[in-house]
Order: structure tokens, then C-alpha cells, then sequence
């Protein structure tokens, strides 16, 4: 063997050595700079079943961490279970470690779960169509009692029924189960309804609803009754499914005088079968007010599958939003929404809904409805936190309400501006606003009481030049 042949060998062999005793040290540092998870230790859940606090961990039992990654990862954890509506609060921290294991406390004070809310709401889209398009007539008030009943058999699940009477009458059976026991990926849900109204919303003309009233008839009937499921296979995104019965059927006096294109079928009813899918996937920080992060969600329905064949329409929307922290307490909002259907022929009047319901709306062009079959609408705004304090509630020695010792108040200003516009082939003749750019600025304030019961005030000017005050209520109870 010559000495070029040896020499070779030796550094082969050298080389061999090193990656050996570099593979070791590695495994050495990593041995030494990793933590396994071991047990968690739950508190104050009474109601709230184990698995659905331990479904929100990001940490498993027996996963190993580096430790520069945990205190991230116990903040995510806190930020889930804050989301999932359950608890006023929730904290997630280290119990102790031990031989590089680490046990970790999740203690939560459960909220409030039944909600008796009894019923006193306007019938119009808003406070202010409500307010000057009709006069503020009380017999425009719908009245009731519904019943929420949250975390009913302690896995997060949601139990509905409302009773409405007045200006339009409605009863309604939900149930949501987000959590299957033993499967913490799937869900189910199921609802059923029906709805009467005295009066109808049978055309639009100048961007504005026309009605026609006759108390002594019902215009319109509504029936639904719905199956869905879910599907969470990760903590950020979530997957749902469903299908649908639907029907609907007006006084003969709307196709016949009113609005022959009210339906596109003949007759005054129809009903039909709908499948429908839906995406979600959430960066937030706080799902109720976020300042940084990001989501997005996704819909696509179909109506009509070719079986009671009275409804043909398939659209596709999605909505996008995005936010900027510019330091603590306030940042930038931009949210981006749009829709396009995919069949184009003329799906009637009933149920053909754009811009103006809701919070897919121009802020400013509170007093008109922009529908179409297609739109687009961007929001953007500035916002900061002015004030963040517990109330006292000074419940009387007879009465108290343990689980809701405060309320919880967080005050938020904002500078704002909307654009949008709405794309209507059929029905356009005699609404300006369709197939126009719309735009708006304002600022306001919200007041946000305990995690997603906010109530708005809002000063706009459109593109109209008209502007004026606006007040705006959502107090979903969860």
C-alpha cells in the first residue's frame, strides 16, 4: 500500500471519527436542552369535562420541548382556550420539573352558561332604518324569550331555543356539539326552524327595501331544517359540512302583483336541498378584538341538487383579515370579503343579498341594501385601546351570581374608511348604487363588555356626502 493509498485511509478514518463524535455531541446537547412533557394538573373546570380543556394544549404528554419554546407555546395554549368562549379567565403555566420533565397547572374560572335572554328587538337590518325610515314604529318590535344554554353536557356544546312573537314570529330548536367524546377532531350540529312574517320585503327601488304589511295575512313562511358536521384536525383550522331542507312560500298577491320575479319558478312556494362546506383558519391573538394576526375563512354553497329542483345557485366567499399591532394596545384592521357566483342565469329576488346586512356592509350606507349576485368590500382602520377596567357588580345579598363577580370593560377608539361594490345583472335598472364604487370615513368607538359583547358608535360620510350618526349592537352571547 503506498503512502498516497495510507494517507487516504487515515482521513477517511479521521473523518469517520469526527461525524461520529459530532452525532454524539449533538445528541448530548439536544438530550440536555430538551424538556418532556409530563402530567397537567386542571383547576376550577366544574362543569367543563377534562378532554375539552386538554384539547386546546399545544403541548402533548410525553412530547419534548426546547425550553426557550415553552413559555410560547403555554400563551398559545391560554389564547385557545380564551377562544373557545367558555371561561372569563384562563391561565396556563409550569407546575414544576423534574429530571428534565415538565408538569403543567391549566387553571380557568368557568363562565356564565344559561343565558334566559328575553326578546326585545328591531325587525329592520339597524337602529337608524329602524329610527328614520320608519318612524321608530313599535309595531316593528319582534318579542320573546330564547334560552342558551352553553357547555350543556360539559363538552363545550351548545343548546338553542328561541320563542319570538310580534312583527315577525320564529321558533327554533339548535343543538352544536364542536367535540365528540373520545374524538376530539369531529362535531356535529343539527337546527330547525320556522318563521312568519306579516310583512315582505318583495323589491327594492332607489337602493331601498320596499314592504308591503297586511296584519290580517302571513306574506311570507320560512322552513329549515339542517344537519352539519365539523372537523378540527389541527388547532388553528377548522372544517365544516353540512346539508339543508329549505322552504319558502309567499301570499299569492307577490308573484301575482307585487314581483313576478320574487321566485323564478312558477307558484307562490319553493323548497329545495342544499349542500354547503365551510374553512376557517385563525392566527389571532383575540378572536373577539384581535390586534395582530391573521384569518381567513371560506364558504361554498350549493342550492339545489337536482332533486325538488325549484333552486339552482352555487356561489363561492370568502372573507380575509388581517392586523398590524403599531404598539401595545393599538394597530391597524384590514379586512377584505368578497363573493362570486358561479351560475349566472337570474336566481329571482328572494333571498338575492349583497351589500348592507350585518357587518358586510359600507359603513355610512347604513339606510341602503346593495345586492347583486357578486361583490367585493374592503374595511380598514386604525384602533387603540382607551380604557380596560372590571366593574363591581353589586349584586344584592339575596341575589348573587358567583361566576360573575365584574364586568369586564374594554373602550376602543378608531379612525376608519370602507370601499365596496356589488355587480347586479338583473335587477339594477332602478338601484344606482349596483355596479358603482362606493366608499366611506369615519371614526367611532366600541365597547366591548366581557369577551364578545360590543356595542358601536360610529360617525360617516359616504360617497353620497351624506353622513351621520350610527350605532351598532353585536351581543352574540358567545
Amino acid at each position: 500500500m503506498n503512502a498516497l493509498t495510507r494517507t487516504s485511509h487515515r482521513l477517511y478514518r479521521i473523518t469517520l471519527l469526527f461525524c461520529g463524535a459530532l452525532v454524539l455531541l449533538s445528541s448530548e446537547v439536544q438530550g440536555q436542552d430538551s424538556l418532556v412533557i409530563g402530567s397537567y394538573h386542571l383547576q376550577g373546570n366544574k362543569r367543563t369535562r377534562d378532554a375539552v380543556l386538554l384539547r386546546e394544549m399545544t403541548l402533548q404528554p410525553g412530547q419534548k420541548v426546547h425550553p426557550e419554546d415553552v413559555n410560547d407555546a403555554l400563551q398559545e395554549s391560554e389564547r385557545l382556550l380564551g377562544n373557545t368562549g367558555l371561561f372569563l379567565t384562563a391561565g396556563v403555566k409550569t407546575c414544576s420539573e423534574a429530571l428534565d420533565t415538565l408538569h403543567i397547572c391549566v387553571r380557568v374560572r368557568e363562565a356564565w352558561y344559561i343565558y334566559p335572554i328575553p326578546i326585545f328587538e328591531l325587525a329592520d337590518r339597524n337602529f337608524n332604518v329602524w329610527w328614520k325610515d320608519f318612524d321608530h314604529d313599535f309595531d316593528r318590535i319582534n318579542y320573546g324569550l330564547y334560552i342558551n344554554h352553553y357547555n350543556f353536557t360539559g363538552w363545550g356544546d351548545l343548546l338553542k331555543l328561541k320563542f319570538q312573537q310580534g312583527y315577525s314570529r320564529k321558533y327554533e330548536l339548535a343543538y352544536d356539539l364542536p367535540q365528540l367524546p373520545g374524538n376530539k377532531h369531529l362535531g356535529l350540529g343539527l337546527q330547525a326552524y320556522m318563521q312568519r312574517f306579516r310583512e315582505i320585503n318583495y323589491a327594492s327601488a332607489e337602493d331601498r327595501q320596499l314592504f308591503y304589511r297586511d296584519f290580517g295575512r302571513w306574506m311570507l313562511e320560512k322552513y329549515m331544517v339542517q344537519v352539519h358536521v365539523r372537523y378540527r384536525p389541527q388547532y388553528r383550522w377548522k372544517f365544516s359540512g353540512g346539508m339543508n331542507y329549505r322552504s319558502a312560500q309567499v301570499d299569492p298577491q307577490v308573484v301575482d302583483d307585487l314581483n313576478p320575479s320574487y321566485f323564478t319558478t312558477p307558484g307562490s312556494r319553493i323548497q329545495y336541498l342544499s349542500l354547503w362546506g365551510h374553512a376557517a383558519l385563525d392566527h389571532l391573538d383575540d378572536r373577539a378584538y384581535p390586534f395582530k394576526g391573521y384569518a381567513w375563512s371560506g364558504y361554498m354553497t350549493k342550492e339545489g341538487l337536482g332533486l325538488l329542483n325549484q333552486r339552482d345557485r352555487w356561489w363561492i366567499e370568502s372573507v380575509y383579515a388581517g392586523y398590524l399591532p403599531t404598539g401595545e394596545g393599538h394597530g391597524f384592521e384590514c379586512i377584505t370579503a368578497g363573493r362570486v357566483q358561479l351560475q349566472r342565469q337570474n336566481p329571482g329576488y328572494y333571498d338575492y343579498e349583497g351589500l348592507g346586512y350585518g357587518s358586510r356592509l359600507v359603513r355610512g350606507y347604513e339606510h341602503y341594501v346593495i345586492d347583486g349576485m357578486d361583490y367585493a368590500l374592503v374595511q380598514a382602520a386604525w384602533r387603540i385601546r382607551l380604557w380596560d377596567v372590571d366593574l363591581p357588580i353589586p349584586w344584592p345579598s339575596w341575589f348573587q351570581i358567583p361566576a360573575i363577580p365584574t364586568i369586564p370593560l374594554k373602550v376602543y377608539a378608531h379612525v376608519h374608511t370602507d370601499h365596496g361594490i356589488v355587480h347586479d345583472p338583473f335587477f339594477r335598472q332602478d338601484n344606482p348604487l349596483r355596479d358603482h364604487w362606493l366608499m366611506s370615513a369615519g371614526l367611532g368607538l366600541d365597547f366591548r363588555f366581557f369577551y364578545d359583547k360590543i356595542f358601536s358608535v360610529r360617525w360617516n360620510i359616504n360617497g353620497l356626502g351624506e353622513n351621520g350618526l350610527f350605532l351598532h349592537t353585536s351581543f352574540s352571547l358567545r
